[in-house]
């Protein structure tokens, strides 16, 4: 997911009460989408690299990437694009023209030329509306701009000799140069492939997260047989109030969280393996007393798994059977917390289940088998 942003007060960035990047962040799943902020150079030599990494660091410090303007990054992510948000700068031109499904998080209809390409574009494209969540609106688009004719006949125009650029631009700058053109045949370079994480910081403690999950009805008569748990997890400290993407989410931290409000208000704690807490001693530790209103302590063993102690005494086991690569302790633990609230009775010592675990729409699903103690 790219979040693009030209230069101006009429960008993404600079939209007064747009709030666009920090929607992106909030409403999309981390587990299912990575955004990318590709702003343009002008805004970043204009106010400076540390005054955009400060503005910004709330987001960054929750995921989302910010790759350096000097970098090749952006022209990689709109190749790897699922969606793009855009303004009335050139990015949102090419990510059309590479079929991505686009929304306008902002445009400047009075600063592109009237009947050019651009101000097509910003006829044909929807805009974002703040009275709606966000994912539905990339989603719309992903189903109705394929196959616009309208839009399909805007790609088009975009060149009007497709795959000539190097020869002929290489042509006229050497001609406005006045120096002989070289004799090898001009070519284009590969997008070098960008490191994993550009400019996402790393930090000692697992970052706060509001998680919505879901149980369906068994299948069958066994307790836990067949329950398939929908799990997703949003950012905590990007959220406003009102979020109805959030309908009866619960509040996953790290209990080490410098900011105290997290673990204070925490449903699941979530206590990560390298903090050596033995799972046989959580029921001794200083948790319990030290954060009362939290319901579940999930420590975090070997294969993403955890033992889980809940407040009401039930200890429990949850291990990945089949992991697929988002899997982890913190889901595992999410799943296993809306499993327990969802039945009708604590389960009893030596029940066991198999929960599918699904992230979102993501078609990979994982299994984690549970046992309670």
């Amino acid at each position: 997911m790219v979040v693009s942003s030209t230069w101006g007060r009429d960008s993404v960035l600079g939209t007064p009460g747009a709030d666009v990047l920090r929607r992106a962040v909030a409403e999309l799943p981390a587990d299912e989408f990575r955004v990318l902020a590709a702003v343009h150079p002008n805004a970043w030599y204009g106010h400076g690299a540390w005054q955009i990494r400060h503005w910004l660091a709330p987001l960054t410090e929750s995921g989302m990437l910010l790759p350096a303007p000097e970098s090749e990054t952006w022209k990689a992510a709109l190749c790897a694009a699922d969606f793009l948000i855009g303004d009335h700068g050139s990015l949102t031109m090419y990510g059309t023209a590479l079929g991505i499904p686009c929304v306008l998080g902002a445009f400047n209809d009075s600063a592109v030329a009237p009947g050019s390409p651009m101000d097509r574009l910003g006829r044909l494209l929807p805009r974002l509306s703040r009275a709606v969540p966000l994912l539905p609106q990339l989603l719309h688009a992903a189903r109705t701009q394929p196959d616009d004719p309208a839009l399909d006949v805007l790609r088009q125009s975009v060149s009007s000799a497709p795959g000539e650029s190097a020869r002929r631009l290489r042509r006229l700058f050497y001609t406005w140069l006045k120096l002989p053109e070289p004799a090898h045949p001009a070519a284009t370079r590969a997008i070098p492939v960008p490191a994993p994480a550009p400019a996402t910081p790393r930090f000692p403690h697992l970052p706060a997260a509001l998680v919505t999950a879901t149980t369906d009805a068994p299948v069958d008569d066994e307790p836990g047989g067949g329950v398939t748990v929908r799990v997703r997890r949003f950012p905590a400290s990007a959220q406003r109030a009102q979020s109805r993407h959030l309908a009866d989410a619960h509040l996953a931290a790290d209990p080490d969280d410098p900011d105290p409000r997290w673990p204070r208000s925490a449903d699941v704690l979530l206590v990560p393996a390298e903090r050596g807490l033995l799972p046989d001693e959580v029921s001794r530790s200083s948790l319990a007393r030290r954060f009362p209103g939290c319901g579940l302590v999930a420590v975090e063993e070997s294969g993403h798994g955890c033992t889980a102690l809940f407040g009401d005494g039930i200890r429990l086991r949850a291990s990945w059977a089949a992991r697929p690569a988002w899997a982890s302790f913190a889901v595992a633990a999410s799943a296993a917390y809306a499993w327990v609230r969802s039945g009708p009775v604590p389960p009893r010592p030596g029940t066991r289940a198999r929960l599918t675990v699904r992230t979102g729409d993501h078609p990979e699903a994982g299994l984690v088998e549970l046992t309670v103690r």
